[in-house]
């Protein structure tokens, strides 16, 4: 649900995201990489179990919450203080590879760029921050800051909203456009109390909720609550 589509790059933007990844090398810090896919997993603090990682959405949700040390407001605070900007989503998650429990933030820079930024959901620590880089970079951007235009509520209020309708955590939030009419959304997903994962769309106009509903896993396994 992020706000900034991840796209594949063509074997010509692949090898010349490589070429530049490897001269920005000597001059860019650990925590300032810019590795496509294939770079090396980040490695947090937290790590979840083999069997974790492979669990149904909903049944992963409960265990990554369980596990994370850090509310979504929090991972956010840390994006945006290593990337001063705007935060349009963010995501609790772990990396397939090595199991790291993670919070993915992406930030629109004041620099008027798309940042991805990686916190370590056990103890805060940057572990990873690019830019977006690849053929679509430009257009990514112009259209972030045309959502960010419409915008009048920001993420904070957006999920204090979602947490009102649905009380329980954030696992994750993104600003995007609306399908049917191109409005500016917050969509929020909610770990609710109830052990299910609810998904609150929020106008990122007048911060109304538009819609919520629990998610499809859950409506068609009513033993779901289950630990």
């Amino acid at each position: 649900m992020k706000a900034t589509a991840k796209r594949t790059l063509t074997p010509r933007a692949a090898v010349l995201a490589t070429a530049a990844a490897v001269a920005l090398i000597g001059s860019t810090s650990a925590a300032t990489a810019f590795a496509d896919d294939e770079g090396p997993a980040p490695q947090s603090s937290v790590q979840l179990s083999q069997n974790e990682r492979h669990l149904d959405d909903t049944a992963k949700d409960r265990a990554q919450v369980k596990a994370d040390k850090l509310s979504q407001s929090e991972a956010t605070a840390k994006a945006l203080k290593a990337v001063p900007g705007t935060a349009t989503s963010a995501e609790l998650d772990n990396a397939d590879r090595s199991g790291s429990l993670i919070w993915e933030v992406d930030v629109f820079g004041k620099d008027h760029k798309n940042h991805d930024v990686t916190i370590d959901a056990g103890n805060g620590k940057v572990l990873n921050q690019h830019t977006d880089r690849d053929d679509d970079a430009a257009q990514d951007a112009a259209e972030t800051q045309a959502l960010i235009k419409a915008d009048k509520i920001g993420h904070s209020k957006a999920t204090d909203q979602a947490v009102k309708a649905v009380p329980g955590t954030v696992v994750s939030y993104g600003l995007d456009d609306n399908d049917r009419n191109g409005s500016a959304v917050w969509e929020v997903d909610v770990l609710g109390k109830d052990h299910k994962s609810h998904e609150v769309t929020i106008d990122a106009a007048n911060g109304k909720i538009l819609n919520q509903h629990i998610d499809q896993d859950d409506q068609n396994d009513n033993d779901g609550d289950d630990d």
